[in-house]
């Protein structure tokens, strides 16, 4: 609760300093006295603040002030984060105050990363008439995209455009991963956040990917940028960082890109729901205790509730969202919206009606067939979507609960009671019939 109270002052107070922060009166007058600085700011503890953030610090030194240009400006209260889903979001450049932005940064406990830039004074003119023009009212807000158009990408592209082009040139090398594993690494000790966000990002984050595309991630980008040089008028090649007055950026301790296997989390509950629903199965067959016939009928309320929402989520995304990455998604073959019946078919199952069961017998066979089809397009070159995490979990449960109606319908079949009484067995017995009731 204090955390989120912290969080509210300063998001309060960013966006009034976004607008009560001009420069000083000849401020950048002489650009042979301005210091740039990238900032890099750590990842926080909620959800949306597990990126980081990248700003640039110019600092004056001939007038002993500077001033943060800031490309992560917006307003949590607008939309929320069904406008971020969606593509929606505004954001907007802003000019902050140095020490009191740190201040608030640190009263979140995350950490701030400083790096030195080594620029020409032709170079340091032109970033700043092109901070400057990016702050105004008439330009400063832009549509804002995860992993073209951030707080890191227009930091890279304004450093690209100072230098000439040279950084872009510069990191035209592939990237040390996709940006799928790139993302994956800040939400992995979230098990929840990363099954939501590796379930709803497509296709499009697995494509090979070179390290200028890389560089949306603000940690990502500081350290691709120690490895930068260019030649300076003089012929000269000048390393772009330098470590005087700043630190390198710290670790976030998470694991190296690409260690282990990124489905392995969701194993275990994908196995343990598929077990869940074949013993629920064999003890509403065997048992005779009632409770076993409301569990059996709780399980695929539950199980329609929670799979269900999960596809109208990705549904909901594909048909609404303007983000490419959030488009034509795979998942929606495991997550299938369909599964939603369940739930209402679950709570008549759990009163003992057996043509409910039949219903949602008949739900659970597209679920597993829409599954199974999946798996199946995986041969296709063009299905070539990361969904491992996803698969783990949701084609397992689905195969489980498959199974658990196999062998419920296979008991009904093959499971004999005769009935009971004189009157019973003079009638049947003269037919010689046999008498069948569902178990």
């Amino acid at each position: 609760m204090a955390r989120h109270a912290v969080l509210i002052l300063v998001v309060a107070l960013l966006r009034a300093a976004a607008f009560a922060a001009p420069p000083p009166e000849g401020f950048g007058g002489q650009p042979e006295s301005l210091r740039i600085r990238l900032v890099t700011i750590g990842p926080g503890a909620d959800v949306h603040q597990r990126f980081g953030h990248s700003a640039l610090w110019v600092e004056d030194t001939r007038l002993e002030t500077g001033l943060l240009y800031s490309y992560g400006t917006t307003s949590i209260a607008d939309g929320g984060p069904v406008r971020f889903l969606l593509g929606q979001p505004t954001f907007w450049a802003a000019r902050l105050p140095v020490e009191r932005t740190f201040l608030l940064y640190r009263a979140l406990a995350r950490s701030i990363d400083v790096q030195d830039l080594s620029l020409t004074v032709a170079q340091r003119q032109r970033l700043l008439a092109r901070l400057e023009r990016d702050v105004q009212p008439a330009s400063r807000e832009y549509a804002y995209h995860p992993l073209r158009d951030n707080c890191a990408t227009r930091v890279r592209d304004v450093l690209d455009e100072a230098l000439g082009g040279a950084l872009r040139e510069a990191l035209t090398a592939p990237a040390r991963a996709t940006q799928r594993a790139l993302l994956r690494r800040y939400v992995q000790t979230q098990p929840v956040s990363e099954l939501l966000l590796m379930s709803w990002l497509n296709d499009a984050v697995d494509a090979p990917a070179t390290q200028w595309e890389a560089a949306f991630l603000p940690r990502e980008l500081a350290r691709l940028l120690m490895g930068v040089s260019y030649v300076d008028g003089s012929g000269r090649r000048i390393p772009l960082v330098t470590r005087e007055g700043g630190s390198s950026p710290s670790s976030d301790g998470s694991a190296p890109v690409g260690a282990g296997w990124e489905g392995a989390a969701a194993w275990g509950p994908g196995v343990g729901g598929a077990a869940l629903a074949v013993i629920l199965a064999l003890l509403r067959g065997r048992g005779t205790h009632r409770m076993f016939q409301v569990l059996f009928g709780l399980y695929h309320a539950v199980f329609g509730l929670t799979l269900g929402a999960a596809g109208v989520a990705l549904g909901g995304l594909m048909l609404l969202s303007r983000l490419d990455v959030m488009q034509r998604n795979e998942n929606l073959l495991f997550a299938n919206p369909l599964a939603f019946a369940l739930l209402p078919l679950g709570i008549l199952m759990m009163s003992g009606s057996e043509r409910a069961e039949r219903w949602a017998r008949g739900c659970v066979w597209l679920l597993v067939a829409g599954s199974l089809l999946a798996v199946v397009l995986k041969l296709l070159p063009s299905f070539d979507q990361d969904n491992r995490g996803p698969m783990a979990l949701w084609l397992v449960a689905n195969l489980g609960l498959g199974l658990a109606h196999v062998w419920r319908l296979r008991r009904l079949s093959v499971a004999p009671v005769c009935a009971v009484g004189p009157a019973a067995e003079e009638r049947e017995g003269a037919r010689g019939a046999t008498r069948w009731r569902a178990a």
